[in-house]
């Protein structure tokens, strides 16, 4: 045999998985990320300690991630459309273990919450590369489940993050904790200059290379804006992702608290409940997508299910906490339908401003819940709480926002196009 046949035959087995590989590393930086997002979350006493600050100090030194990481949304798009995934990515990977080495020797406060908005900036471009590899690596009817199973990764390095974090925190220090996360992003950088590619074939690379030379990023943007299914699917994401990120994430536990005579531990335990069922139901329902060759369709159930059990979790006050426990696990395995709008993305909008319609998506997805439920159901309760001395009513009232945006995402859910997973 030739050497050239040999050399063929012996990088057939690598060349099968690449796909995987490349998909798989740039997954990596979405869980990267998210373990950056709730770092502070196990640092809080130290944080206080470090920089003379109280909770409330502490809580908007941790939110400035989030001002510079939506802003960004739509921009990291827009530069994934100009730029090759792999040149941005590495280059987030290092300039994120900067800021995070940054944060880690910073001796003030306007310099740590510096380094928190830079690292808010340069994470922004975490989710929608994935994405885009998936797109361009993977057939069609395949992205759901890779945009579900990017998320289940991302969730997944929260939730090991946070537990692997605090055994660091006591061994190690905070600081040392941190330096720790940025070598990580080093390791992560190394490996994304090494594996990831960018196309998955010649004729790929020939044609989004054409129309990058005729398009500009503003002209991406008017592109996908100027599509009506990118108003109905973002605001379906954010409405559905809302009630993860507004209730799951933060008013959960307070509701529980006034509601059932539990403690805070059991009270977060059952929030949490939410989380591992986001991360379960996404690649899950991505992957009934797929399997059955339609978006719409368990977009319309599953928001249907998320909209009866709130009203159930919201309204009746009899469960038991068993019960409690499995409806919050079901609410957030069936709120990761959020994750369908990307595909339906995906197949409608052309492949040059595929990465500028996933980063519009995904700001859309992130700006509903955190920025603007989340105050505005504090500020429902502050306006009830003189009104009402029964604080289970008040939360009550408070919450059926949460209701009202489902009905509201259900509403646009009829709206949506069947894209038949891009085959028609």
């Amino acid at each position: 045999m030739q050497p050239e046949l040999i050399l063929e035959e012996r990088s057939r087995p690598f060349t099968k998985f690449l796909p995987w590989i490349v998909w798989g590393i740039s997954s990596l930086f979405v869980a990267y990320q998210m373990l950056l997002q709730i770092a502070p979350s196990v640092m809080i006493a130290d944080l206080e300690h470090a920089f003379s600050i109280n909770e409330f100090g502490v809580s908007l030194l941790s939110s400035s991630f989030f001002y510079t990481y939506v802003l960004f949304q739509i921009p990291a798009g827009m530069l994934i459309d100009r730029i090759q995934p792999r040149y941005c990515l590495t280059f987030c990977f290092l300039d994120i273990a900067l800021t995070t080495v940054m944060l880690a020797s910073s001796g003030s406060l306007p310099i740590a919450k510096i380094s928190r908005i830079l690292q808010g900036g340069f994470s922004a471009l975490s989710v929608v590369p994935a994405l885009y590899l998936a797109a361009t690596w993977f057939p069609p009817a395949r992205f759901a489940l890779l945009a579900g199973l990017t998320e289940m990764v991302g969730m997944s390095g929260a939730a090991i993050g946070q537990a692997c974090l605090a055994p660091c925190m006591v061994i190690l220090g905070w600081r040392s904790t941190l330096l720790l996360c940025a070598f990580m992003g080093l390791v992560l950088a190394v490996l994304t200059w090494t594996f990831v590619r960018n196309k998955s074939s010649e004729d790929d690379e020939e044609t989004l290379t054409a129309s990058l030379v005729q398009q500009t990023v503003f002209r991406n943007l008017l592109t996908v804006i100027s599509y009506p299914q990118a108003w109905i699917n973002g605001l379906f994401s954010g409405l559905l992702f809302s009630v993860a990120a507004a209730f799951g994430a933060f008013w959960c536990i307070p509701f529980l608290m006034h509601v059932y005579p539990i403690s805070l531990t059991t009270a977060a335990a059952a929030s949490s409940m939410t989380l591992f069922g986001s991360a379960l139901g996404a690649p899950a329902i991505g992957w009934l997508s797929d399997r059955i060759g339609l978006r719409k369709l368990p977009m319309i159930g599953s928001t249907t299910i998320v909209l009866i059990l709130m009203i159930i979790i919201l309204y009746v006050h009899s469960l038991r906490l068993t019960e409690m426990f499995g409806l919050l696990f079901a609410v957030g395995f069936f709120s990761s339908a959020y994750v369908l709008p990307f595909a339906v993305m995906r197949d409608v909008m052309p492949a040059h401003v595929r990465g500028t319609a996933m980063g519009y998506t995904n700001m859309m997805c992130i700006l509903i819940g955190s920025p603007i439920l989340q105050p505005l159901i504090g500020w429902l309760l502050n306006s009830n709480v003189s009104h009402t001395a029964n604080a289970a009513s008040t939360y009550q009232h408070a919450l059926t926002v949460l209701p009202i945006c489902l009905a509201i995402g259900l509403i646009l859910s009829f709206f949506v196009k069947e894209t038949h997973c891009g085959k028609q």
